[in-house]
């Protein structure tokens, strides 16, 4: 591992040295002498920024050898000077890659990135300091004026530390953008996968109920039998169903040990439930290739403890909604605080294919589907609206209700007590 990272890292500084060499042919000359201002000392600084975990001084001596190299081979091919002249005219280049790299490491450049001014002065001393002392190398004050000649590397100094700094801080704000919208995307994916295990926790919980009354029925039976032939069967049937109770208990408080343990999320305002339901329904349409509006409106703004329950039972109408229109429609979600009945109504209307009227109050009843998979041919489960009502009435006490027609889409409209959904909060 420790050999793929030198290998890496000696990567880089060769394309750091590379586009540094490059971009040095971009410079201007303003005292008519072989002394230059280069872009290259702006993407040099950029990458003793980026790089924070390599060292400065490798940069910048790498940089600067490969400089004088480079120069003095093209001069020695462009101007016909012995190759001795031409290294001695280019050599002082070295002074300021080797000041650069000493004074970025004394004034500790790379402590300052949160402090705007503070990095701006110690980045901008760097350069001008360098390049003062290789003008004084080249002794450059013998065709011009000291004053002119310091002034006009301050001033270019600056601006190629202000270009460091805003092209510096615009990355970094387009980086901070994109990892919050990575953070904000796999928050949304979490609170609804979490959504959907709180639901089968319930209905796991619910269960349990029912086996122990299994297991409570199968012992009446096994007690009422006298012949021990007779009573094995039963005796049997209880203890395998005692260890399925027993694998349901663990797997239910290890899910309760997970969801009761503390979370940074204790409560979550209804615009960001929808914010999170519409993208994700956004997905699934798109991965069913249908072309459906998903619009979500709000008449006030609260805040729930019980969101991951609320996801959860406006996304299974919601994958109702999707599955009865064919390609075009629309879904839309409406929530709305009706302060007279003290009630949450949430709305879940579509414009799909609707749902007959003597089939309305079938379509809760658990197994009741009208819908199969057509490149398999298998049935759906007919779970998803049973879910819905057993939330709703058993943990909310609240109710459903749908109201449909052949052709004129449907309307499932959840109604919850205020005092069930939204908790005071301090």
């Amino acid at each position: 591992m420790s050999i793929l990272n030198n290998t890496q890292k000696m990567r880089n500084v060769f394309i750091i040295c590379m586009i540094s060499v490059l971009m040095g042919q971009f410079y201007i000359s303003p005292f008519n002498t072989v002394f230059r201002l280069t872009l290259a000392v702006f993407f040099m600084s950029l990458f003793l920024i980026y790089f924070e975990n390599y060292s400065v001084m490798l940069i910048t001596m790498s940089v600067g050898v490969s400089t004088f190299i480079f120069r003095s081979i093209v001069n020695y091919v462009g101007s016909g000077l012995p190759f001795q002249e031409v290294l001695m005219i280019y050599f002082p280049v070295l002074t300021f890659y080797v000041f650069f790299g000493l004074m970025f490491k004394f004034l500790s450049v790379r402590s300052y990135y949160n402090q705007p001014f503070n990095f701006f002065l110690s980045l901008w001393v760097c350069d001008s300091v360098a390049n003062i002392l290789e003008a004084m190398v080249r002794r450059t004050w013998e065709t011009t004026s000291f004053e002119e000649l310091v002034s006009t590397i301050i001033i270019v100094g600056g601006v190629r530390t202000v270009m460091t700094l805003l092209t510096y801080y615009t990355v970094k704000h387009f980086h901070s953008k994109i990892k919050k919208q990575e953070q904000d995307k796999y928050f949304q994916e979490l609170v609804f996968f979490i959504s959907k295990l709180k639901t089968e926790l319930f209905f796991l919980s619910k269960s349990r109920s029912d086996i122990e009354e299994t297991v409570a029925y199968a012992h009446e039976h096994y007690n009422l039998i006298e012949g021990d032939a007779e009573k094995a069967p039963y005796l049997k049937i209880a203890k395998d169903i005692h260890e399925i109770k027993k694998d349901y208990l663990r797997v239910i408080t290890g899910m309760n040990v997970v969801f009761g343990g503390d979370s940074n999320i204790k409560f979550m305002s209804i615009k960001d439930i929808l914010f999170i339901l519409k993208d994700n329904i956004s997905k699934l349409i798109l991965d069913q290739g249908k072309k459906i509006e998903v619009v979500v409106n709000y008449n006030d703004h609260f805040v729930t403890p019980e969101f991951y329950t609320v996801i959860s039972i406006l996304n299974n109408l919601a994958v109702n909604s999707i599955d009865a229109i064919p390609l075009y429609g629309r879904i839309e979600f409406n929530v709305r605080c009706d302060y007279l009945e003290k009630v949450i109504v949430f709305e879940v209307i579509d414009t799909g294919e609707g749902i007959p009227d003597e089939k309305k109050d079938m379509v809760f009843d658990v197994g009741y589907t009208t819908k199969y998979d057509k490149m398999t041919g298998k049935m759906s489960t007919g779970i998803g609206l049973s879910h819905v009502k057993q939330l709703v009435s058993e943990i909310f006490c609240g109710e459903v209700l749908i109201e449909s027609g052949i052709e004129n889409g449907t309307k499932a409209i959840v109604r919850i007590p205020r005092n069930r959904l939204i908790k005071e909060v301090e």
